[in-house]
């Protein structure tokens, strides 16, 4: 189920009056493209080790183990690559870790609807995968980036590959302090986010195929095996609750499921089987993306524009 419900403040907000292209000052652009630090434990504070269950923090060391990488943006096509933000804070009173995702808006002609964590494509002010994942949370969902040492960076997840064939990555920030102080704060840019909700990550360890209870504080998993690019098959998830805005689905899935599996080390989770037999890696698949081979065929997954948007 989701965590209690924390109002945030101004709820929502316009565009016109959060345009991150007139209102980013150098200074800001700079900060987001700073190399994160490392410490040898990113997720340690006061508050951290009072508040945390024992089992959050063995899932905070195993994150802060993800790669740091520094991803050759030049080496894509243009505008082939994006980053999401995984944000993670503990569950006031229970000490455990939960996501903040969001239900995007009604007004965009991409999924709108879909749950989403906040993110978008690289643009040319981005040096990184992680200034592109914090720009992009700061404009839909007003995350404060100003002070950077409030969060410790965990690291990034390897890529996935979205159905309009975008390379997405995963980029992973825990909240050091009381989740109160973050999330009263935050802010739906209305022309993108239409709610900001927050899930803890174990709700997916411990979703059921089966029918949920009467006051839906459990997660139904369903899944669909589709074919994808050269017939093989990806099995697409979903989670959903009377109690969630909007069904966790896609892409998002894939995201959260891959970093619950490996937070947990729990590499079989109970609603089933993460991949469909003969699914391909990741890796495999972006390959044939950037090289032209999806959206032919027997392709049920991929969302082909006959236009490729300009640079």
């Amino acid at each position: 189920m989701m965590i209690p419900h924390i109002p945030h403040k101004n709820s929502s907000i316009s565009r016109q009056n959060l345009s991150l292209k007139s209102t980013y000052s150098s200074s800001k652009m700079s900060l987001i493209n700073s190399p994160p630090t490392n410490p040898s434990k990113p997720f340690d504070s006061p508050y951290v080790r009072e508040h945390a269950s024992s089992e959050t923090l063995q899932a905070l060391d195993q994150l802060s183990q993800l790669p740091k990488p520094v991803i050759d943006l030049k080496s894509f096509p243009p505008r082939s690559v994006a980053a999401v933000l995984i944000l993670l804070h503990l569950v006031p009173g229970t000490g455990d870790l939960a996501v903040t995702l969001t239900t995007r808006s009604q007004r965009l002609s991409s999924h709108p609807g879909d749950t989403a964590l906040p993110g978008g494509r690289v643009d040319s002010t981005d040096e990184t995968v992680v200034a592109t994942a914090l720009r992009e949370a700061n404009e839909e969902i007003g995350l404060p980036i100003e002070v950077m040492s409030q969060y410790g960076y965990l690291g990034t997840l390897d890529p996935f590959l979205s159905r309009n064939l975008l390379v997405v990555y995963p980029v992973l920030y825990f909240y050091l302090q009381s989740p109160e102080e973050l999330l009263i704060n935050l802010k739906a840019n209305e022309d993108e986010v239409s709610e900001i909700f927050h899930l803890p990550l174990k709700d997916i360890l411990e979703a059921s195929p089966e029918n949920v209870d009467s006051i839906g504080s459990k997660l139904l998993y369903t899944s669909r095996d589709l074919k994808w690019i050269h017939g093989t098959t990806y099995r697409w998830h979903s989670f959903s609750s009377s109690s969630l805005p909007s069904p966790l689905t896609g892409l998002t899935a894939d995201i959260i499921v891959s970093l619950v599996t490996f937070a947990y080390r729990t590499p079989n989770p109970g609603f089933g089987p993460v991949k469909a037999p003969g699914q391909e890696d990741w890796k495999t698949l972006i390959d044939w993306a950037l090289a032209g081979e999806a959206g032919k065929e027997g392709d049920q997954h991929s969302i082909i524009r006959k236009t490729r948007p300009t640079v």
